[in-house]
């Protein structure tokens, strides 16, 4: 701005200063080294508080003002040709200007009246008198007393559209009256400018101050090193340094020097490269560790030289938190021991984890884009996918259970929780599936509540089994103690005596028959019974047992028959005849016992490598729900306290496991006539010519071993020992008794000749246990047998470790105690 202050420009600054009002100074002549004419100056004031001053070159227009004053005739040449709109009129007061004299084109082009129309009008018809400044009292004033004013006012054209303007006014007398030449400028292009530049200073500073980044600016200097020119109120938040501390300073002075070394390469590169660089920094203010994504850009001068650097800083701090979590997230889902899917709005599958490819067999490449009904087996009912969408669709989280196929064909169960994911604005975009293949825990409940069923049954049917044992004891035992005591009844006859003891052996035998089940039963579950192979003959044990039960079937009316299916030289197998012999003994006498009318037949048939045995009665029908359960233990079809029948329900459960032990399977089956077929298999395994027999020599002959033997019973129980005496009895052997175990250990000591020691367990003073530990420690050669009532492992496992030779159980068999003697005697 030139000649400043001879053309009033330093005063006019001062004014608006202080009142904020714009001004518009008169035309100036200027001229400097290169360029000369006329300029008119604008002054504002902005809304920030800063002073813009603008000047417009007016040469031109003021040429032909000067011309005009020269020539008339040129005047109104230059006055229809002047670019800007002339009006002039009589200014009959200040305040009430008169109507226009003249007007140029170029007015009536700008606000689209005729020359006729505009002369019609006075300058009040052409204003905005909201906006326009014109007749303002201190600019009328002006006029009058420097004879120009030049302001800016607003207005409207023909169509009413308002028209911003610059009106430079001059005070001039024409025939001796005073008149306003006013020319007014159309400045809406200029206006526009101003707007913008306003807009663009007023938003850069918003920027600055208020957006959320941190921006700093750094100097080059001349020697290369850096000095920051201040920062923005972002940066003094975020980093809580304020501008005055570090305006002017270098990044050593203001951050710890391994850092600072770090923000200086940086600077040095945006240098080097000429362009924008962006990176991320880790830096510590105040103590406290930050990240920040920086953006250098450098600024250069006229000459193109770089001069300064603006970085913009983004504190990534929480992004970076968030980055690490999502990848902890990220690992977690890969490595999730449960599988995951997330698919689209419409059920594309859009990820799967590596368990969704270890489950199911189906690789990322084979699920991605496609829909989860690839693993869809037809089992899962429709409306469980009906549930499923309505509830997920509806922002809900759906929870349940598929029956899946793998993509090798495998059933599995899958336990599932499915939930929509919503963006910003609430909308459901996609689903997230996590899902657990359930299938082994499903089959562990089912066995978990079979078992739980099972025990609850087997509870069940032991309080039956106790209540029927209880039934199954007392009836024999009041057989045998009621008959006892009518036998001490004096003036008995014969056959009355001979009826009571028949009636207490019957009574004896089906308490025998009740606790050699038991026994069974118990040595079963121990695993204590073994097999015990020999030569068989099927046909003689199949008419031993007719010959056996056919009394009894007589005595029921019944028709009784046997079929043996292989001639006599076939018939001969390597089997456990004694366990053979008792399956089929206690099928037959259950076919007899509930058979009432028609008849039972039984025997067995060779097909392939099996032996199929068959018994079939006409009795009482086994309901179905009850053919696998009759060979449970404690079980029978009738489990009712009313039932007809007696026994314990331990003979077909008995039955069953000798079955699987000889190699077979058992089963029962209707007959459509009525009635049922109880059928069994076993491996048919034909017998060779036996080398010896299982005990070698005929019994008899071995039985000359006892020949004028000394044996020591040790047993407190007089039946028992009773019962052993009369067993041994004709063997010429000499029987010595013990009431006790410490009897029974004196005796050992006062007689050498004793041979061998039938140990009762449990004995009054001295237990038999104890007992052999103080015989073997005197007698470690002597055998000793221990005979109890107890049949446990343990049991046996404890009478080993005392010492003792053998073991028998109580009720004694005369031909297997013999047997073991004779073992023991001649090992």
């Amino acid at each position: 701005f030139p000649n400043m202050g001879s053309t009033g420009l330093l005063s006019a600054l001062g004014r608006v200063w202080k009142t904020g009002q714009a001004e518009h100074l008169a035309p100036f002549y200027y001229q400097d080294d290169v360029r000369q004419g006329w300029r008119e100056n604008h002054i504002y004031k902005i809304p920030s508080g800063e002073i813009v001053a603008l000047f417009d070159d007016v040469t031109e227009r003021k040429q032909m003002e000067d011309s005009l004053q020269e020539s008339e005739e040129r005047f109104r040449v230059l006055f229809e040709h002047i670019r800007d709109g002339v009006f002039v009129h009589p200014m009959i007061t200040p305040a009430e200007p008169g109507a226009f004299d003249m007007v140029n084109a170029a007015a009536c082009r700008t606000l689209g009246y005729t020359q006729e129309e505009l002369l019609r009008m006075g300058p009040l018809e052409l204003d905005d008198s909201e906006s326009s400044a014109i007749y303002i009292p201190e600019a009328m004033k002006r006029l009058q007393e420097d004879g120009c004013v030049l302001f800016e006012a607003v207005q409207r054209d023909s169509k009413g559209n308002k028209i911003p303007v610059e009106v430079n006014a001059n005070k001039v007398e024409l025939a001796g009256r005073p008149y306003i030449v006013s020319t007014v400028r159309d400045i809406t292009l200029r206006k526009q400018h101003e707007h913008e530049l306003l807009e663009s200073t007023q938003f850069l500073k918003s920027i600055y101050d208020g957006v959320n980044n941190s921006i700093f600016v750094v100097d080059v200097q001349s020697d290369g090193s850096y000095r920051y020119k201040g920062i923005n109120r972002m940066h003094e938040i975020l980093t809580g340094i304020r501008s005055e501390e570090i305006t002017g300073k270098s990044p050593d002075q203001i951050i710890d020097a391994p850092f600072a070394e770090s923000i200086i390469r940086r600077y040095d590169a945006c240098i080097q490269s000429g362009s924008s660089i962006q990176y991320e920094e880790r830096l510590v203010f105040n103590g406290k560790e930050t990240y920040w994504e920086t953006v250098l850009t450098p600024v250069r001068n006229d000459a193109g030289h770089i001069y300064r650097i603006i970085g913009t800083s983004t504190d990534i701090t929480q992004r970076k938190i968030s980055e690490e979590r999502l990848t902890k997230l990220s690992v977690a889902v890969e490595q999730s021991p449960a599988v995951v899917v997330i698919t689209d709005y419409m059920g594309n599958i859009e990820y799967v984890n590596p368990k969704f490819t270890q489950l199911t067999g189906y690789s990322v490449q084979d699920a991605v884009g496609k829909n989860p009904n690839v693993l869809q087996s037809g089992l899962t009912p429709r409306e469980i996918f009906d549930e499923l969408w309505d509830t997920i669709l509806s922002g809900g989280v759906w929870h349940g259970e598929f029956y899946n196929r793998k993509k090798n064909g495998d059933i599995y169960i899958e336990s599932a929780v499915i939930s929509p994911i919503f963006n910003k604005e609430g909308s459901i975009t996609n689903f997230v599936a996590v899902k657990e293949d359930i299938t082994e825990t499903k089959k562990l409940w089912s066995e978990l509540i079979a078992a739980k069923e099972k025990a609850e049954e087997s509870d069940r049917l032991k309080t039956a089994f106790l209540a029927n044992i209880s039934h199954e004891i007392r009836t024999p035992m009041n057989g045998i103690l009621g008959f006892s005591e009518l036998l001490k009844e004096p003036h008995l006859s014969g056959e009355e005596q001979a009826e009571y003891i028949d009636l207490i052996d019957q009574s004896g035998q089906r308490m025998l028959h009740l606790i050699n089940e038991l026994v069974d039963i118990s040595r079963i579950e121990a695993g204590e019974t073994f097999l015990q192979i020999s030569e068989t003959s099927l046909n003689k044990l199949i008419h031993d047992l007719y010959a056996f039960f056919r009394p009894e079937a007589d005595k029921k009316g019944l028709l009784f028959h046997c079929f043996a299916g292989l001639p006599d030289s076939r018939s001969t197998i390597d089997t456990d005849s004694t366990k053979l012999s008792q399956i089929l003994t206690n099928l037959v006498k259950n076919a007899l016992k509930f058979t009432t009318e028609g008849g039972v037949d039984f025997g067995y048939t060779l097909k392939k490598e099996q032996l199929e045995f068959y018994i079939n009665d006409s009795g009482v029908s086994i309901p179905s729900e009850m053919q696998e359960k009759i060979f449970d233990r404690f079980r029978q079809a009738d489990n009712s306290l009313t039932r007809h029948y007696e026994g314990a329900g331990l003979g077909l459960s008995i039955s069953r496991a000798y079955v699987e032990m000889l190699g077979g399977a058992i089963w029962v089956e209707p007959i459509e006539s009525g009635g049922n077929r109880f059928m069994f298999t076993i491996p048919y395994k034909p017998s060779g010519l036996l080398d010896m027999q299982q005990f070698g020599p005929d019994f008899q002959e071995r039985a000359d071993c006892f020949s004028s033997m000394t044996i020591l019973i040790a047993e407190d129980d007089e039946v028992s020992s009773l019962l052993l005496k009369r067993s041994l009895k004709g063997e010429n052997i000499t029987i010595l008794h013990a009431h006790n175990g410490e009897e029974a250990v004196r005796l050992v000591q006062q007689n050498p000749a004793i041979r061998l020691v039938l140990m009762d367990i449990q004995m009054p003073v001295m237990n038999g246990f104890d007992a052999t530990r103080e015989i073997k420690a005197l007698r470690p050669g002597l055998p000793v047998i221990a005979q109890t009532a107890f049949t446990s492992k343990e049991e046996k496992e404890k009478a080993k470790g005392a010492g003792c030779d053998g073991f028998i159980t109580k009720p004694v068999n005369k031909i297997e105690l013999l047997c073991l003697m004779e073992s023991l005697l001649n090992p």
